[in-house]
């Protein structure tokens, strides 16, 4: 029984993760498990890299802003 939930799983967690099912898969529900957990560690860090790229970027669009707007205020007074 544990075996057909734990393939369920892991049929689920490969199409939501889009790793694809590949040439060669699991075999047994221990692969199966460690595979999951492979595929969902990957997809946490993938996501935490994404996440704090983008926030490096806004970050750096507001400073650039924040600098723009000295400026204009500069050039007001002169």
């Amino acid at each position: 029984q544990h075996q057909l939930y734990a393939t369920a799983l892991y049929w689920s967690v490969t199409t939501i993760t889009t790793v694809g099912y590949g040439d060669i898969g699991p075999q047994n529900s221990i692969e199966r498990v460690y595979c999951i957990m492979v595929m969902l560690v990957g997809v946490f860090l993938y996501s935490y890299t994404i996440g704090a790229l983008s926030n490096l970027l806004t970050n750096l669009d507001r400073r650039k802003a924040k600098l723009n707007r000295k400026l204009e205020i500069l050039l007001d007074l002169t």
